[in-house]
């Protein structure tokens, strides 16, 4: 089943589900810190005016879930933190509360958000998703996304992350933007950049920057959108004898032992 396929297929078994109903069964009782897993989520989720296909509508809220528990655990680590590919600023903005709800006087200070604002950069061969035979016979790759896709002005994003104004919000493509990000140990970073090239740049650059139990976050390894973005993570870990997790909710992770 390819990604359309599945899209279509996921968003015709859920036309006439209950979702907020099935997300309290699932998540009752979740809790990051003293904070309601579900009442933040949702919260996060409103005031970054992120909306959830209902397709991924039960993903979506397992993967803010998991990225929000590898996040509070690397509270307890010296470092700092960053996010490559920011979007409208969801998980940046759940990240900062979770950060917030451990100390009442974090003001995003050690937070740092990476991105273009600009969108995707153009697809490489790697981000195919399949192929077609173009107008001269030859065999083209199709993309699910072209360039540009995503562009979100970064006065957004920083309207989002108002609360927090300390925060670092880095305007630049990757891997160029690492120029400006403080030389520094990482305790926690989390890559959602999409596609192959940049998701490579963002483990050449931090994961010798790695704290001892600092964590990588993956958000799209098994993402059939984007393939290239876990054949970049795993190529770049396997060349380094590295080993990670895959999550059953598409998610990879490397805990840095070194």
């Amino acid at each position: 089943m390819n990604p359309h396929e599945q899209t279509k297929f996921l968003s015709h078994i859920h036309r006439d589900i209950d979702i907020p109903r099935n997300l309290e069964i699932l998540f009752a009782g979740a809790k990051i810190g003293d904070q309601d897993f579900l009442e933040l989520y949702n919260d996060c989720l409103s005031k970054s005016q992120t909306e959830v296909g209902t397709w991924k509508s039960f993903r979506r809220a397992q993967r803010a879930l998991g990225l929000a528990r590898y996040f509070d655990y690397s509270l307890s680590l010296e470092g700092a933190r960053a996010e490559c590919g920011v979007l409208r600023g969801f998980s940046a903005l759940l990240l900062a509360r979770v950060a917030k709800s451990r100390d009442a006087g974090f003001d995003g200070k050690g937070l740092h958000l990476i991105d273009s604002f600009e969108g995707l950069s153009a697809p490489s061969r790697a981000d195919a998703i399949g192929s077609k035979r173009g107008a001269d016979g030859n065999e083209e790759p199709v993309y699910s996304h072209q360039a540009g896709h995503f562009a979100t002005p970064m006065d957004f994003v920083t309207s989002v992350m108002g609360d927090f104004p300390a925060c670092g919000i880095h305007n630049g493509w990757i891997p160029e933007a690492f120029a400006e990000l403080p030389e520094t140990k990482w305790a926690f970073v989390h890559i959602d950049v999409d596609l192959y090239e940049p998701t490579k740049a963002c483990l050449d650059y931090f994961l010798p920057r790695m704290v001892p139990g600092g964590v990588i976050v993956n958000d799209d390894f098994e993402s059939p959108w984007f393939p290239g973005c876990g054949i970049g993570w795993h190529e770049t870990l396997e060349s380094k004898g590295l080993s990670y997790i895959a999550l059953d909710t598409g998610q990879a992770v490397y805990i840095h032992n070194a």
